[in-house]
C-alpha cells in the first residue's frame, strides 16, 4: 500500500497540471477567437453609414477603444497580452501551471500532511506513558505513526520494550535506541523533501523560456525586415517586438512566483526537519532513561 501511495503522488501534481493547462489554453483560445462573420457585419454596418462623416468617426472610434481599454478587466488585459505573445507563451504557461501544482502539492505535504507539532506529540505520548506505561505510549505512538515525530517515538519504545535487560547493558541499549530513532529521522527527510527542488528548477526553466521567446522574436524581427517594403515594416517590427516584451514579461512573472513559492516551502521544510530532529534525540535521551530506572525497580524489587 505504501508503494502505491508513493507512485500515486508522485504523478498527482504532473495530471494537474496537464489538467490546468488543457482548461487554460482552451479558454484563451476561446477569447482569442475573431468575431463572426454576422457579428463583423453589424460592426462594419455602423461604419457604412457614416462613411459620408469620416472626421467625428474616428474620434468616436478612438474615444470608444479608449473607454473599451479602461473597462477591461484584468484577466481580458491578461488573455490579450497571452495571444500578443504568440506561441512561447503556450510552453511559458505550461511550466507556470505545473510550479503552482508542485507548490499547492508540497504546501499541503509540509503544513498539513506533515505538519503537527512535535512538541504536542512528544507530551502526549509522555502522558499516556504515565497514565499506562510503555503498552499506552506505544499504542499512542503507533497513532502518531504517520507523523516523523510519532514513527521516531514508536520505534525508540517498541525497541525498549523488546531489549531484554539482562542480556545487554546501558550502553549498548542506548545505542540500539539511537539506531532505530536515526532510521526512522533518514526516513522522513526525503518525503518532506520531496519534490521541492523542481520548484525552482521550473522557475528557472520559465525565465529561460522567456528569453528564448525574446531571442526568436528578435530573429523573426529582423530576418522580416529586408523582404518587407518601407511601409510594412514599422507594423512588422511592433509585432515582433511585442511578442518579444510579452514572452520576457511572462516568463519573469512566473519565474518570480516560483522562486517566492520555492523560499516558503523549503524554508518551512527546513524549520520542520529542524524541529524533528531536536525531538529525536530528546526521544533518545527520554526512552533511553525510562528504560534504565524500570530496569534498576525491577532489580530493586528481585532483590527485596
Amino acid at each position: 500500500m505504501k508503494r502505491r501511495e508513493v507512485k500515486g503522488s508522485g504523478v498527482w501534481f504532473l495530471t494537474f497540471a496537464v489538467f490546468l493547462f488543457v482548461i487554460t489554453f482552451t479558454a484563451i483560445s476561446q477569447e482569442a477567437q475573431p468575431p463572426s462573420a454576422p457579428e463583423q457585419q453589424r460592426e462594419q454596418a455602423p461604419q457604412i453609414e457614416q462613411q459620408g462623416e469620416q472626421p467625428k468617426a474616428a474620434e468616436q472610434a478612438e474615444v470608444q477603444q479608449a473607454e473599451q481599454k479602461e473597462e477591461k478587466s484584468i484577466f481580458d488585459k491578461l488573455i490579450e497580452a497571452y495571444v500578443v505573445g504568440d506561441w512561447p507563451m503556450h510552453f511559458i504557461l505550461l511550466f507556470f501551471i505545473m510550479i503552482l501544482a508542485l507548490a499547492i502539492e508540497r504546501i499541503i505535504a509540509v503544513y498539513v500532511v506533515y505538519g503537527k507539532d512535535p512538541a504536542k506529540i512528544f507530551e502526549e505520548i509522555r502522558r499516556s506513558f504515565d497514565e499506562g506505561g510503555i503498552d499506552r505510549a506505544i499504542e499512542t505512538a503507533q497513532s502518531y505513526s504517520k507523523y516523523p515525530t510519532g514513527s521516531i517515538f514508536y520505534s525508540a519504545l517498541r525497541v525498549a520494550k523488546e531489549t531484554n535487560p539482562g542480556n545487554i547493558d546501558e550502553k549498548e541499549l542506548k545505542e540500539l535506541i539511537n539506531s532505530a530513532v536515526e532510521e526512522e529521522f533518514l526516513r522522513a527527510v526525503p518525503k518532506i523533501q520531496k519534490r521541492i527542488p523542481l520548484v525552482h528548477i521550473f522557475a528557472n526553466t520559465a525565465v529561460l523560456l522567456g528569453l528564448l521567446g525574446a531571442v526568436v522574436g528578435l530573429i523573426e524581427a529582423f530576418a522580416g525586415v529586408g523582404a518587407l517594403d518601407p511601409a510594412q515594416r514599422q507594423l512588422y517590427l511592433s509585432k515582433s517586438i511585442a511578442v518579444v516584451m510579452h514572452s520576457t514579461a511572462f516568463g519573469l512573472i512566473a519565474a518570480i512566483t516560483g522562486v517566492v513559492l520555492f523560499a516558503m516551502i523549503s524554508s518551512r521544510a527546513n524549520n520542520l526537519l529542524a524541529v524533528i530532529e531536536e525531538y529525536a534525540v530528546r526521544t533518545v535521551n527520554w526512552v533511553y532513561l525510562m528504560r534504565i530506572s524500570k530496569m534498576k525497580e525491577t532489580e530493586k524489587e528481585k532483590k527485596k
